[in-house]
């Protein structure tokens, strides 16, 4: 089934369930270089939908900073890589789904980074819908 099939912008969990996280990942997630500051993210979370910055050097995962990461104190022109974890729980594109659920349900933040297998490269980021009722698609 193509991403378009699928319709509403996500992936129910029962038919994500027996595919790989690289057919149901979001393959281009919003990002911002590793130079981004606070207030370039805290504009990202204004949109609803985000609640995961993903932090990049050309290709190269640097961090991810999650929207209850950012302290209200926080100045607008601070370094957001400061905020980020740069060792969250990772995916990789040939990882079984039912092993990315195992993993999501870890999380108090339902999203994981996905990483190629060399443990740097950004592929993408899966992420469980608003409802809880599957995956978000892109």
């Amino acid at each position: 089934m193509g991403r378009s099939e699928r319709g509403q912008g996500s992936i129910p969990r029962d038919q994500a369930i027996g595919l790989s996280v690289g057919e149901v990942m979001i393959s281009r997630p919003k990002t911002l270089p590793v130079t981004a500051v606070v207030g370039d993210a805290r504009r990202l979370f204004e949109r609803p939908s985000v609640r995961t910055v993903l932090l990049v050097e050309d290709e190269v995962f640097r961090g991810a900073v999650e929207r209850g990461a950012l302290p209200a104190a926080a100045d607008d022109g601070e370094p957001v890589l400061d905020y980020a974890e740069s060792e969250p729980l990772t995916a990789t594109p040939e990882m079984p789904m039912r092993d990315a659920v195992a993993l999501l349900e870890q999380r108090r933040e339902p999203r994981l980074v996905v990483l190629d297998p060399d443990g740097v490269t950004l592929r993408g980021l899966l992420c469980v819908n608003s409802s809880a009722t599957g995956f978000c698609v892109q």
